[in-house]
């Protein structure tokens, strides 16, 4: 009997103790949504181990009715606007910069494409293209390769729309 009692304290311990290491530190604000389901079915009332059926999308960022979250377009206008604005559609969320050389690199150029998808701040809801292209021989000729510019681009706008998200609450 013993012996049941200590497998069962160590699937206790042990599952408690991977919630706390795969536990969601992001200081993001939660919704009510997201706090409910957080405590459905928790065995130790809200916090422990949590049994919810399925992650709900966090809407708390949602800017008004229209389909371009205002956050995220302020975001990235921000973030792309070291390079010359070719088109730029905020009922669209479509921003395309044109063909940019940073001084230290003359014969490397590349253009941005940022599609904002959704109302919500969310990886999901924003999409980049990176182009970019190298001159040789006086040709310009493009690079087939997946661009890292278009990760640390995504990952800088969803900072500042969380940031600009979270000073507008505060006012």
């Amino acid at each position: 009997m013993k012996i049941y009692i200590k497998v069962f304290l160590l699937i206790i311990t042990s599952t408690i103790a991977l919630q706390a290491t795969f536990a969601d530190d992001d200081k993001y604000p939660k919704t009510v949504q997201e706090r409910k389901a957080e405590e459905m079915g928790s065995i130790l009332g809200g916090e422990g181990i949590t049994f919810s059926p399925s992650k709900i999308k966090n809407d708390s960022t949602r800017s008004g009715t229209h389909n371009v979250n205002k956050y995220l377009w302020q975001a990235a206008i921000n973030v792309v606007n070291f390079a010359p604005l070719q088109s730029s559609d905020n009922a669209g969320g479509v921003i395309i910069t044109d063909w940019y050389s940073p001084k230290n690199k003359p014969n490397y150029s590349f253009k941005i494409n940022v599609f904002i998808r959704d109302n919500v701040i969310s990886p999901d809801s924003i999409e980049i293209k990176v182009f970019e292209r190298t001159l040789k021989n006086g040709q310009w000729l493009q690079s087939d390769k997946t661009s890292d510019l278009a990760i640390a681009l995504e990952n800088k706008i969803l900072r500042l729309a969380r940031e600009l998200y979270i000073q507008d609450t505060r006012k």
